[in-house]
C-alpha cells in the first residue's frame, strides 16, 4: 500500500549553524562488501545520488561494511557473475520518480549476489523534505535486512558547540543533528555554560545544565513543539550531570546538597527526591542500566577516581573498574553487559570498554583527551568528544573493529555528544 511520508522540518531550521564535517580515520578491509547504487531518476530530480550517497556513508561509518558505488547507475536485474568476481556480497538498486513539485516516489530493492535472491523491497512517497531522513530510515532496513539486527542510523545526536566571541565572551550552543552529525540545528544559544544534554527515552525532550541563573540548573527543553522550557526545583546546591529512567518518569542527579556531592533520584510527577548514595567521597556521573535495576557511577571513595554499580533493589554497590587509577564517566550498554568510560592510560584519557562479567578492560581509542562517551542504540558503535589542536571535536569508534571517524568542529569546540534512542 502506498504511503506518503513527511519528515517535518524541525521548528529551529532557521537557527541551522553547520560546523561539523565527517572525516574517516582507519577502515578494516576485512568487512561485508556491498554496491549501493546511485538511484536512477524519472524527472527532473538530483536526490537520487544524495538518498544513496547518504546510505553509503552510513554503512562505510558502521564498521560493519564496506559500501561503494557501482559508478553507474544499475536499472535492472544486475550481473550477478560480475560481481561475484568483484567479491561484492549484495546489491542496493532503486529508482526515484518525481510525481509533484515536492513529492517523489521511491522504489528500493536489495538483492543476493550469490543466491541471486530479493532479500528486502519496498516503495512509497516521500516528501522533499524527508531526502535525507529516508536515506537514514532505508539504511537501517538494508542493515536489518543483511544482518538481522537494527542499525543506529535514523537516530539523532545532541551536543554542546563552544565558540571564542572575543574580549573574553564565549558562546555557548545546545545542537542537535542527524546521526551523520549533518542537518545540525541551535536549539539553545546562551553566553553561560551549557552542559550534559542527554535525550529522554521518548527523543521528545531534552534535559541539561545551565548556568543562565548564575548557578548550575537542570532544565528540560523540547526541541520539536513549542513548549515552555521546564526547570527542575531548586535543591540547595550545585545540580548536574543528568541522565534520564529508561521509563522517561524520572532524573539521576548530582546534588552537592549539604556539601557533598551524592546522587539522587528526583520524580519528575511527584518532585520526589530520593538520596541513592551516601559516601563522604564524591559520588558524581550515574546513569541507569537499560532496565533501570541498576545504576553505574564514578566516586573516588577508595582514594581513587573509579567506577562503581549499585543494585537498586539490594541497595548492593560494587567497584567495577580495577585496572588503572582513573576510570569515569561510565554508561551501560543497551544490552546491558558492558560499560564504555573514560580510562586514563598514563597522561592520557582514552575511551574504555569494560565487560562487567569478566572485568575485561579494552581501550579503543589512542588519543589523549577523550571524554563523554555514549553508546549508539544498537549498540554498535560509540559516540565520544576529544581534543585535536586547538579544537574539540567528535569522534565515533566501532565495537566491532575499532573503526573511528571524526565529526570535526571548524567553527568551534565540540562537547558531550548524546545519541538518542530509536526514533518513534
Amino acid at each position: 500500500m502506498k504511503q506518503l511520508i513527511v519528515f517535518v522540518l524541525s521548528l529551529y531550521t532557521s537557527l541551522t549553524w553547520a560546523v561539523l564535517e565527517v572525516t574517516i580515520l582507519k577502515q578494516d578491509e576485512n568487512i561485508f562488501p556491498i554496491v549501493i547504487s546511485d538511484f536512477s531518476v524519472v524527472g527532473d530530480a538530483n536526490q537520487g545520488k544524495t538518498i544513496a550517497h547518504v546510505m553509503r556513508d552510513n554503512f562505510n561509518r558502521s564498521g560493519e561494511f564496506s559500501a561503494s558505488s557501482a559508478n553507474y547507475v544499475i536499472n535492472n536485474k544486475p550481473n550477478f557473475d560480475k560481481w561475484k568476481a568483484k567479491k561484492i556480497e549484495a546489491i542496493v538498486l532503486g529508482k526515484l520518480e518525481k510525481i509533484s513539485k515536492k513529492v517523489f516516489n521511491v522504489e528500493i530493492e536489495l538483492l543476493d549476489v550469490y543466491s541471486n535472491k530479493i532479500l528486502y523491497k519496498d516503495k512509497f512517497a516521500v516528501h522533499n523534505s524527508g531526502i535525507r531522513r529516508i536515506a537514514h530510515y532505508l539504511s537501517d532496513q538494508i542493515y536489518h535486512a543483511l544482518l538481522g539486527e537494527k542499525g543506529s542510523f535514523d537516530t539523532r545526536l545532541a551536543y554542546i558547540t563552544v565558540t571564542n566571541k572575543g574580549k573574553g565572551e564565549r558562546e555557548y550552543r545546545l545542537e542537535i543533528s542527524d546521526s551523520d552529525a549533518q542537518n545540525p540545528q541551535t536549539i539553545l544559544k546562551s553566553k553561560e555554560p551549557i552542559l550534559s544534554p542527554v535525550w529522554s527515552p521518548d527523543q521528545n525532550k531534552i534535559a541539561y545544565v545551565s548556568f543562565r541563573n548564575a548557578r548550575s540548573e537542570v532544565f528540560i527543553q523540547y526541541p520539536f513543539v513549542r513548549r515552555k522550557t521546564q526547570k527542575l526545583p531548586y535543591f540547595d546546591g550545585i545540580a548536574s550531570a543528568p541522565s534520564w529512567h529508561p521509563n522517561g518518569k524520572s532524573l539521576l542527579l548530582t546534588l552537592s546538597k549539604n556539601g557533598n556531592k551524592d546522587i539522587y533520584s528526583y520524580q519528575l510527577a511527584s518532585k520526589k527526591l530520593t538520596r541513592l548514595t551516601t559516601d563522604v567521597g564524591i559520588d558524581t556521573e550515574a546513569s541507569y542500566s537499560p532496565e533501570g535495576d541498576k545504576i553505574v557511577f564514578t566516586s573516588n571513595r577508595s582514594g581513587q577516581v573509579q567506577v562503581y554499580i549499585k543494585d537498586l533493589k539490594t541497595s548492593k554497590i560494587n567497584r567495577a573498574t580495577f585496572k588503572g587509577r582513573y576510570n569515569a564517566k561510565a554508561v551501560f550498554s543497551p544490552n546491558g553487559k558492558s560499560l564504555a568510560m573514560v580510562h586514563r592510560v598514563g597522561k592520557d584519557y582514552r575511551i574504555a570498554l569494560l565487560d562487567i562479567a569478566t572485568k575485561d578492560l579494552t581501550i579503543m581509542t589512542n588519543n589523549q583527551l577523550d571524554e563523554s562517551p555514549f553508546f549508539s542504540p544498537n549498540g554498535g558503535m560509540i559516540i565520544f568528544a576529544t581534543n585535536k589542536g586547538s579544537s574539540g571535536v567528535l569522534s565515533v569508534v566501532s565495537i566491532l573493529d575499532h573503526q573511528t571517524f571524526e565529526l570535526a568542529s571548524k567553527a568551534g569546540e565540540v562537547r558531550e555528544p548524546n545519541w538518542s534512542h530509536y526514533l518513534k
